[in-house]
């Protein structure tokens, strides 16, 4: 079984990946000012956040995605405390997910329950996975979320009343749960993150969908 950890990675210190097994290809693309590490990619465009790298990745890679693939910010542990150790085989993946959806599996720490300056119990839905309206409350007060509308650009059918989604968009999957959509809705994905400055924030609200063929996309 093949593994890939990708990092969408700024100006944080790497050394953790020195803990991830010599098996596990490891994948940095680097949108920051840094000089270049051995190995790294170089992000052009420094648009979309992580978010954009993540779907990046998996638009150009396609056809040579890796059996598991794990996608994690720069410095991870604050969403993703027991990322090595998921990466590494350690811990059974399914069992510490905050959310499976086939081949998908989301995680968060739930361990950022002043992020938004509110208490925990009113941020979170079911578990450590968040709730939020079209316009991104109670997390949000940006009025330029509109979560509706990008349902409306990827999905075919009616919106959500809420959308359940995982803060931060630390997840891995499987290839063959990433085939499940067409290389066309990544490309446009990922023309989106580009386009507009708001889109990271919407797009990760809506990935537990984009990877739930339990939803019709129109690509």
């Amino acid at each position: 079984m093949s593994k890939e950890i990708v990092v969408a990675a700024y100006d944080k210190d790497l050394s953790w990946l020195d803990k991830i097994n010599d098996d596990v290809v490891k994948t940095v693309y680097r949108k920051g000012t840094e000089p270049l590490n051995s190995g790294e990619i170089k992000m052009e465009v420094n648009l979309g956040r992580c978010v954009h790298t993540f779907f990046n990745h998996i638009y150009t890679n396609y056809d040579k995605l890796a059996d598991y693939t794990f996608f994690g910010q720069d410095y991870p542990f604050d969403h993703w405390g027991n990322l090595v150790e998921a990466v590494n085989g350690e811990i059974d993946i399914e069992a510490s997910a905050t959310l499976n959806i086939g081949g998908y599996h989301g995680f968060h720490n739930n361990t950022i329950g002043s992020a938004w300056h509110m208490p925990a119990s009113l941020q979170f839905g079911s578990g450590n996975v968040l709730t939020c309206s079209s316009n991104g409350s109670p997390q949000d007060r940006n009025p330029l979320i509109d979560v509706n509308k990008y349902w409306g650009i990827i999905f075919e059918g009616d919106c959500p009343p809420n959308y359940e989604f995982i803060p931060g968009g630390h997840f891995t999957i499987t290839k063959e749960q990433a085939r499940l959509r067409s290389r066309e809705l990544y490309k446009q994905i990922c023309d989106l993150l580009i386009e507009d400055n708001n889109a990271p924030w919407m797009i990760e609200r809506l990935e537990c969908y984009i990877f739930n063929p339990k939803y019709t996309t129109k690509l």
